[in-house]
């Protein structure tokens, strides 16, 4: 049973610290079957039946090519082996100082850099990089040179995985780097999006100086190298590379506890399973941490298939659906978006005789990353027949709440919130000032998380160059009781249900008032008309304030060729606005209508993108207000 924090019912506190939980190398507890048997972390109805070796995990969508659950644990033991093959010694590991989450004092091993899209070859690449005890990094294959230059110099990876398809973008980066004689002796691994792994005929390299990823799969067996069970909290099993839109992406070391915790916390409220054979689509980016945990990893642990897809398409998603017959759903909000306002869902959404639809195998699903307007969930769940369910979490944090139940009652209910923290996660508010306080119940400060599953530290920049440890971004980030300062601002009501109003770097400050962007977003894309938007403030010096400005595609395309139609219709928006939101929060900025709005993979608004390249987006701008002498008179 979860220990429960003893709280006055006046404060913004939420969730419960967890009770037993095992220690595992990652690699050993994804094949451990975790969820067999019920346990602190395994609620009766979350127990999974025994997977046998040859249940499907992941499948390739396209091909129908199927890699197993025992041909993934064969398989990712021969990618050790062939790392280690390589004299890579997991035991040579850099120490840092204790930090508030670990005060063993985080671990990090030799690096193996991994670049991939999703598909088959991830999987054990991946799991064989935890079962050799080095450490991995995930990296995103849209990132360009200089993006991936910043994280080869920080990482130091010492062996590189990569897609042909971002080759020539690792290549560039690594001809950026001051140590080209250290680079110029990391091997390279390639892996083709015609790999037809897991067929056993090996296809070797066409790329000069590089070699094919299956020659890892052909090295000779070795022993396991294992740490002990006792060092999963200390040893970073992942480097993650946070989003980097306010500045350059730092990497978040992850442990294997962390990652262990977060799935079984996941696990543990899952709702939506009711003792069924999972069957999900993989577009969601694995090497994001919504995708690592809540697709690759999960899977694994509970036998679930998942359809992998290399980028997301609506029609793929749409035809693989009823296809597939997908029980559970993940996505990022702008995908919830084209669900609901996109034309070519309706032939899906349409039911017959019996009031079944593409979407009727769906039971729920979920989306984080980003804010999602109330009225988007609803016209999903009319429109196609499923509750979308609003998670919360950070690379740092790792899943931290999720809306519960699947029910339209339900969906209404938690209207405007994110829901309880997950088993084993604690939400505190505090004010933004001091985070020695709590605040009350429903009033507004910065979010606080905690649990096993928070990150161990920031990487030093530097660190792994030899430079002496600067602990300073971890120690701003933790508090001395092993909290974690989100930077996101929100509210917790009598429920323990978290609600989300935006970044703190992010408000806008409009006279003495704080403005959301998030909450502006949320009632632009609320209307018919509007496809997707951005808010930012924009500083006007003759005021000397700030004013929201939003960023606008509209569903009509064809209205960006005309400017009379983009004024008629940024009138339309003012008066939308203004019967929605207090008068401070009005669009006084202007709104300028573009084709798309910036976001990162995992569908974040790139605010900072459109702050700094506003002006070279192509859009038209159109004014709403006339300003006079003093102020903005509306």
């Amino acid at each position: 049973m979860a220990v429960t924090m003893k709280k006055r019912s006046a404060e913004a506190y939420s969730g419960a610290a967890p009770s037993h939980f095992p220690l595992r190398n990652t690699f050993d507890w994804c094949f451990s079957q975790p969820f067999l048997a019920e346990s602190d972390f395994t609620p009766t109805a979350q127990r999974v039946p025994q997977l046998e070796d040859s249940r499907p995990i992941f499948v390739d969508n396209k091909s129908d090519r199927a890699l197993t659950y025992g041909q993934i644990a064969r398989d990712a033991q021969a990618v050790a082996s062939g790392l280690l093959e390589l004299r890579l010694d997991p035991k040579a590991i850099r120490k840092l100082p204790p930090t508030p989450t670990c005060p063993g004092g985080p671990e990090i091993a030799p690096v193996v850099l991994i670049q991939l899209p999703n598909g088959l070859p991830i999987a054990p690449i991946l799991l064989g990089t935890f079962a050799s005890g080095l450490t991995a990094t995930l990296v995103s294959p849209a990132l360009t040179s200089d993006e991936i230059a910043w994280i080869l110099q920080n990482a130091r990876p010492k062996v590189i995985i990569t897609a042909t398809a971002t080759l020539k973008a690792m290549r560039g980066a690594i001809e950026k780097q001051e140590d080209a004689a250290y680079f110029s002796k990391i091997p390279i691994y390639t892996v083709d999006a015609e790999d037809q792994y897991p067929l056993p005929a090996a296809k070797k390299s066409m790329n000069p100086g590089t070699k094919d990823w299956k020659d890892l799969l052909a090295a000779k067996p070795r022993p396991r190298v294992r740490f002990d069970d006792k060092d999963a909290p200390n040893r970073t099993a992942v480097i993650l590379w946070s989003s980097g839109t306010s500045g350059r992406s730092k990497g978040v070391l992850l442990s294997h506890h962390a990652l262990n915790f977060s799935t079984g916390s996941l696990w543990h409220d899952a709702d939506f399973y009711k003792s069924q054979h999972q069957r999900w689509l993989g577009y969601v980016p694995f090497y994001h941490v919504f995708g690592l945990l809540n697709v690759m990893l999960l899977s694994l642990c509970t036998g679930a298939t998942v359809y992998t897809m290399p980028a997301f398409s609506l029609d793929g998603m749409l035809a693989a659906i009823p296809h597939r017959r997908v029980t559970h759903l993940h996505m990022a909000p702008p995908i919830a978006v084209m669900l609901a306002k996109a034309p070519n869902v309706e032939p899906y959404a349409r039911r017959d005789a019996s009031g079944r639809n593409a979407f009727s195998t769906v039971v729920a699903a979920v989306t984080g990353g980003a804010p999602l307007g109330h009225e988007v969930v609803v016209e999903v769940y009319k429109r196609c027949g499923f509750r979308i369910r609003l998670g919360y979490g950070l690379s740092e944090t790792c899943s931290t709440s999720l809306q519960r139940g699947y029910s339209e009652a339900a969906m209404h209910a938690d209207a405007g919130d994110t829901g309880r923290p997950h088993w084993g996660v604690e939400l505190k508010i505090v004010p933004v000032d001091n985070s020695a306080l709590i605040c009350p119940i429903d009033a507004e400060g910065e979010i606080l998380v905690r649990a096993p599953s928070l990150m161990t530290a920031y990487l030093p920049v530097g660190l792994l160059v030899g430079k002496a440890p600067d602990m300073s971004v971890t120690t701003e980030a933790l508090t001395a009781d092993g909290w974690f300062r989100t930077g996101d601002v929100g509210a917790l009501n009598a429920a323990g249900h978290l609600r989300i109003t935006d970044r703190l770097k992010e408000l806008i400050k409009v006279r003495a008032y704080q403005v959301a962007p998030a909450e502006l977003e949320a009632v632009l894309c609320s209307s018919e008309a509007v496809a997707d938007a951005g808010v930012i403030g924009i500083y006007d010096k003759s005021e000397a304030t700030e004013w929201p400005r939003a960023f606008v595609v509209p569903r009509d395309t064809s209205k960006l060729k005309d400017r009379k139609a983009l004024e008629a219709f940024g009138q339309e928006l003012r008066e939308y606005m203004e019967k929605r939101t207090a008068k401070y929060k009005w669009l006084v900025g202007g709104v300028v209508f573009v084709d798309q709005i910036p976001k990162s993979p995992s569908g974040k608004i790139l605010r900072r993108v459109i702050k700094d390249k506003g002006d070279q987006m192509g859009g038209v701008e159109v004014q709403l207000y006339v300003k006079k002498k003093r102020g903005a008179k509306l």
